[in-house]
C-alpha cells in the first residue's frame, strides 16, 4: 500500500519537501491508515505530519471515545493534533440541509482554518466508486462522473487508489486498532445503503468494480478537462456554432461567474432559447437575474424594478471607484508613461483600452446615455449615434443601464463601445486614462 501512496503522491504532485500535511483523523480504519502511512513516509518525502480531529457531537459518549482515541494515537506517534468540537446537527439545521451535508460543510470550514500547506483526507478506491453511484442516482453530468478528485486546492487524497481491503491489511500488519462509527452500520444514510447493498451487487457482477470505476473516472476527468478548456476558449462564441456539450459548459461558466444556480434543466433551457431566439427572449433565473437570449448569445442581466430610475449623473473627480446603477462600479485609473508605453499600446492596437488623459476637458460626468449622444469610436471613419451602436450590440435591457462618461465636448467613453477618437492616445501621450466596469454579483 505504501508503494501505491508514493506513486499517487508523485503522479499528482501532492506534496513538496518542507511542507506540513495535516491528516483528517476520525479514528476509523481509513484515516488511521492514512496517518500511519504518511508518518512512515515523512522522512522519505521530507514532510511534517500533523492531524486534525472534528468531534461532530452526534453520538454522545461514542463521539468522545473517538476523540480520546485520536488524542492517544497522536500522542504515541508524536504527531501534533488539533481538535474542533461543534454540534453538527444544530449546524445543519441552521443551514436547512441534511446532517450529512451540514457535517461535510462544517468539516471543510474547519480545514480552511488550519495553517498546514496541505490537508489529507482518507478517501479510498471504494469511496470513489460509492460517490460515482451516489451521483448517478441523482442524475449527474460528466463532471460528477469524474468521482473524487485526487487534488482539490489544498486537499489531497493519497489513499484514493487503495482498496478498503488493502487498508485493513496494512493496519493488521502493524497491529494497529481503530474505532468504528456505529452510524456506518445503519442504512439510514444514503451512502451507507450504497455501501451495504449496491456495492456488493456491483462487485458480484464484476469483482474489480471499484478499480474499474476508478479507471473510468480518470478517463472521464480527461474528457471533462478538454471540454472545460474548450468552453473557456469559446466563451464569446456564437452558441449556434458550438457542440451542445461545449455550449452548455459556456452557459454554466457564465452562470457561475454571477454566482447563480446551474441546474441541468435551466442550462438546457437557456441554450435552446439562445439557439432558437431571433429577438431577445428572457429566461428567469434566481437571485433577481434573468438571461437575455438572442441569436446564439446570452447576457445575464439584473431584473429591474418598475420603481427604479436611471442613475443620477456623478461628477468624476479623478481616480477611484464610482457606483453606477446599483449593481455596477466604474473604475477610473490614471497611469503615467513611467508604467505605460504609448508606442506598445499603438503597435499592439490596444488603443481601445486607454485614452489620453490630457485631451479630456472639464465637467467630466458618469451618467446614462442620452438620446442625443454621438461618438466616433477609435478607428471609425464616422461619428455615429450612440443609441444605434448599442442597438447593434445589446438587448434593450442592457442598453438602458449602459454607462457613459462625457465631458464638456460630449461623449468620452461608452460602455461596450470604448473611447471616442478625439481622446485616443498618441506617441506623445504622457498621462493615460483607463476605465473598467465591475459588475456586482
Amino acid at each position: 500500500m505504501l508503494e501505491k501512496i508514493r506513486a499517487t503522491v508523485e503522479k499528482y504532485n501532492m506534496l513538496e519537501k518542507g511542507e506540513t500535511v495535516c491528516c483528517a483523523l476520525s479514528g476509523g480504519a481509513d484515516s488511521v491508515a492514512l496517518l500511519l502511512a504518511l508518518s512512515e513516509l515523512s522522512s522519505e518525502l521530507g514532510i511534517t505530519v500533523a492531524a486534525v480531529h472534528i468531534n461532530h457531537m452526534l453520538r454522545g459518549a461514542e463521539s468522545d471515545r473517538d476523540e480520546a482515541f485520536c488524542r492517544g494515537l497522536c500522542e504515541r506517534l508524536g504527531v501534533s493534533l488539533t481538535v474542533f468540537r461543534k454540534d453538527a446537527a444544530a449546524f445543519s439545521h441552521s443551514l436547512g440541509v441534511s446532517v450529512e451535508t451540514g457535517a461535510r460543510e462544517m468539516r471543510y470550514g474547519f480545514f480552511s482554518q488550519l495553517p498546514a500547506d496541505r490537508i489529507a483526507t482518507a478517501h479510498n478506491l471504494n469511496d470513489n466508486a460509492e460517490t460515482v453511484l451516489f451521483r448517478m442516482a441523482r442524475g449527474t453530468g460528466l463532471k460528477g462522473l469524474t468521482g473524487i478528485p485526487p487534488v482539490r486546492g489544498k486537499i489531497i487524497r493519497p489513499l484514493l487508489f487503495c482498496t478498503r481491503e488493502e487498508i485493513e491489511a496494512f493496519l493488521a500488519e502493524r497491529g494497529q486498532d481503530f474505532v468504528t462509527d456505529s452510524t456506518n452500520l445503519s442504512d439510514g444514510y444514503s451512502r451507507n445503503r450504497i455501501r451495504h447493498k449496491i456495492m456488493p451487487e456491483m462487485e458480484a457482477v464484476h469483482g474489480a468494480f471499484p478499480k474499474c470505476a476508478a479507471a473510468m473516472t480518470v478517463s472521464l476527468a480527461e474528457d471533462e478537462d478538454f471540454i472545460s478548456r474548450e468552453a473557456a476558449r469559446q466563451k464569446n462564441a456564437d452558441l449556434r456554432e458550438l457542440h451542445p456539450a461545449v455550449g452548455k459548459r459556456v452557459i454554466i461558466n457564465l452562470l457561475k461567474s454571477h454566482k447563480l444556480k446551474t441546474s441541468a434543466e435551466k442550462v438546457s433551457e437557456i441554450l435552446r432559447t439562445a439557439i432558437e431566439a431571433k429577438n431577445a427572449v428572457k429566461v428567469s433565473l434566481d437571485g433577481g437575474y434573468y438571461a437575455v437570449c438572442r441569436k446564439g448569445r446570452v447576457n445575464i442581466v439584473p431584473e429591474r424594478k418598475q420603481s427604479e430610475r436611471p442613475a443620477e449623473a456623478v461628477i468624476i473627480n479623478g481616480e477611484g471607484e464610482y457606483p453606477f446603477f446599483g449593481d455596477k462600479t466604474v473604475i477610473i485609473t490614471k497611469e503615467t508613461d513611467e508604467n505605460v508605453n504609448a508606442e506598445d499600446i499603438i503597435n499592439k492596437k490596444l488603443t481601445f483600452r486607454y485614452a489620453d488623459y490630457d485631451r479630456i476637458l472639464n465637467g467630466v460626468l458618469l451618467r446614462n446615455r442620452l438620446r442625443s449622444d454621438r461618438i466616433k469610436p477609435i478607428g471609425s471613419a464616422h461619428t455615429r449615434e450612440l443609441r444605434k451602436l448599442l442597438q447593434e450590440k445589446l438587448p434593450p435591457e442592457e442598453r438602458e443601464i449602459s454607462a457613459v462618461i462625457a465631458d464638456e465636448k460630449g461623449v468620452v467613453w461608452a460602455e461596450h463601445i470604448g473611447f471616442d477618437d478625439r481622446v485616443k492616445i498618441s506617441a506623445d501621450t504622457k498621462d493615460f486614462l483607463k476605465i473598467e466596469v465591475k459588475q456586482k454579483v
